[in-house]
């Protein structure tokens, strides 16, 4: 490996905090409907991230100017970038579930528990993980990887190539994500506007329901801070996927905006910057998971504190072998 290359990956190292993430959840426990949603959310978080570090890498010029047999923008086309859709989109989905439930369980707690087990949650995961991942057969189907010729290089490399009849298949992963996106993030805004209605009533009517004004106070005060958690969760979640809704949406709308259509080049950069908001929104999850979960923000700085004592003993003895 040469100095350009060792190079380009120190430079592209893949944040941990993904990771940390599904440590800590798994850490708290799979028990409960909720944490199977973080965790099946940090999952797919960390598979969208690893597939748009790998689109990154592919533009690098260092790499695809390096002594390789393919050619990165056009690999990463069936490696990175129809991946990453679909685990933008199981994240999109994951999060609509999550948010319906939350709204149910204010409307109706009891019912909502009985019905909603973490054996049924752990299924309807797995449904929206295999049936997210559907439209991406079309993709595959029709194209596929082989070597051809690049006179800019003037050499054979492996490359990006389509079968006959792709122009009848080839649009549909794209325009079926594109409404799959626009769903979920339609959903994840009218669940979390009920789901604010609901806990500003449960405000108010615990305000008046309740005598004891210390407890009254402490109630609104815990139900002010839970409104809040959600709008927070909610705008993040509406900013940074606004981009990738845009996009999805001039997919759908723009014949020739495709990887191989007349606005290729635009295409390229409009899906460049959706990604950087989606890695945006697959990194600061793990913010809201400490700040909106007690038992998640516990864990997280047992589990850490522990990483960090053992680091430091370890930092103490390789002092004392170098005197």
């Amino acid at each position: 490996m040469n100095n350009s290359e060792q190079s380009l990956i120190d430079d592209y190292d893949i944040n941990p905090l993904i990771t940390d993430e599904e440590k800590t959840i798994y850490e708290v426990g799979l028990d409960s409907t909720t944490n199977i949603g973080l965790f099946s959310l940090a999952l797919a978080d960390l598979l969208s991230s690893v597939t748009i570090e790998w689109y990154c890498i592919s533009f690098n010029p260092l790499l695809i100017h390096s002594d390789i047999n393919f050619y990165p923008p056009e690999v990463q086309h069936l490696t990175a970038g129809t991946p990453h859709s679909a685990f933008a989109c199981i994240t999109n989905w994951i999060t609509a579930y999550i948010a319906a439930e939350r709204c149910l369980s204010i409307a109706s707690p009891l019912k909502v528990k009985q019905i909603l087990t973490p054996r049924r949650t752990g299924f309807i995961i797995v449904l929206i993980y295999i049936g997210i991942t559907m439209p991406v057969v079309p993709e595959y189907a029709t194209a596929y990887l082989a070597p051809k010729f690049f006179p800019e290089f003037n050499k054979t490399l492996v490359g990006l190539a389509f079968i006959e009849g792709r122009y009848n298949l080839g649009g549909i992963s794209l325009i079926s994500y594109s409404i799959l996106t626009f769903i979920s993030f339609i959903a994840v805004i009218l669940f979390t506007a009920i789901l604010v209605i609901r806990l500003k009533q449960k405000t108010s009517w615990r305000r008046l329901s309740t005598f004891d004004n210390a407890q009254s106070e402490n109630m609104s005060r815990r139900d002010r801070a839970a409104i809040k958690m959600v709008i927070v969760i909610a705008s993040l979640f509406i900013v940074n996927f606004s981009p990738t809704v845009a996009f999805f949406g001039a997919v759908f709308i723009v014949p020739e905006f495709n990887i191989t259509g007349k606005y290729r080049n635009l295409f390229l950069v409009s899906a460049a910057f959706a990604f950087i908001t989606d890695a945006l929104n697959a990194s600061i999850n793990i913010v809201s998971y400490y700040t909106m979960s007690t038992k998640y923000r516990q864990t997280f700085q047992q589990v850490f504190h522990r990483c960090f004592k053992r680091k430091s003993l370890v930092d103490k003895q390789q002092q004392r072998f170098d005197s």
